[in-house]
């Protein structure tokens, strides 16, 4: 099987920006070009590796290559870091871009120093790709991250995966929205009444814990705050009611601003939420660094997975 970097590289291109057009003029090539190498990387594998919609978009056959692609894309540059040696700083090369997916929550609390301690200490230039834990593997089935945040154990196909610990929600509301919507209790007919506060229409947590207080609830009125500092000051003001994480809530719980509010029968209704780091199988020192820093600072603040 011949793959062309050329190939590879307009492959990328073309999925990247969506039209043969827009890939041509960052080739600095015509789109006949760009629609020849395509072919010719299909020809060369036996499968279409691009759907011809606007925008494209890779097949299966094709998310494998634009995978190969971009890790190409990281061993080069690496190489070429390594190539140069010392420099002075007007002369280094541009650190190495390494897209990686991440969800708010942990941006909000952990990740974020982190990041900017990998940044201090390696060339790279992270860019985060920002979508639910559930949803973050899309990212790296679909070659657009080197590695990701998830909450799936199961690795995805040419990925490790590492556990980073477990992320813990606390259900909490402040005492007058309590004694406004529920002053029985979080029973079926209040938690169907009361104001719920939602990330986005993608978040999941508040209405995995809203069954486990009753099965019998119907849909509340909902809120969206599609912001992760945003979303816990909503929940403190009043707004509505919410699983925030500990980390972000604690100062307000010590407080009293807010409470945890309990179901009778379910005397611990925090939600824990194991997270995962999958990362490509690759021998790049900088993707290991960023993999090192991240599971590192994951284990320091998240709770041990059991």
């Amino acid at each position: 099987m011949d793959i062309s970097i050329d190939g590879l590289r307009t492959l990328r291109a073309v999925l990247e920006h969506g039209t043969f057009e827009a890939a041509a003029t960052e080739l600095h090539v015509t789109p006949s070009a760009v629609s020849q190498r395509i072919k010719a990387m299909e020809v060369a594998v036996g499968r279409v590796l691009v759907q011809r919609t606007k925008p494209a978009i890779a097949t299966d056959d094709g998310e494998v290559l634009i995978r190969l692609a971009k890790q190409w894309e990281l061993l080069t540059a690496e190489a070429g870091v390594e190539l140069i040696g010392d420099t002075p700083d007007s002369e280094r090369p541009r650190p190495i871009h390494i897209p990686i997916g991440g969800n708010s929550d942990s941006l909000a609390t952990w990740l974020l120093p982190a990041l900017a301690r990998i940044h201090r200490e390696h060339p790279v230039v992270v860019e985060v790709l920002r979508d639910d834990e559930s949803r973050n593997s899309e990212f790296l089935r679909s070659g657009k991250a080197l590695a990701a945040i998830t909450s799936d154990p199961i690795a995805i196909r040419g990925c490790t995966v590492i556990p980073l610990g477990v992320m813990r929600y606390v259900p909490v509301a402040t005492p007058e929205f309590l004694r406004k919507w529920m002053p029985d209790g979080p029973t079926s007919d209040t938690l169907s009444r009361a104001p719920m506060v939602s990330y986005d229409r993608n978040d999941h947590i508040q209405r995995t814990v809203l069954r486990a207080y009753s099965s019998q609830a119907s849909e509340p009125p909902t809120i969206y705050i599609p912001a992760s500092v945003e979303y816990h000051r909503a929940v403190e003001m009043g707004m509505g009611w919410g699983v925030v994480p500990h980390a972000q809530i604690a100062d307000a719980l010590d407080a009293g601003r807010v409470v945890r509010f309990l179901d009778p029968d379910n005397p611990d209704p925090d939600h824990d939420v194991p997270l995962y780091w999958q990362y490509w199988k690759l021998s790049s020192p900088l993707l290991d660094a960023v993999t090192a820093g991240i599971v590192a600072a994951a284990r320091a603040e998240l709770l041990p997975l059991q």
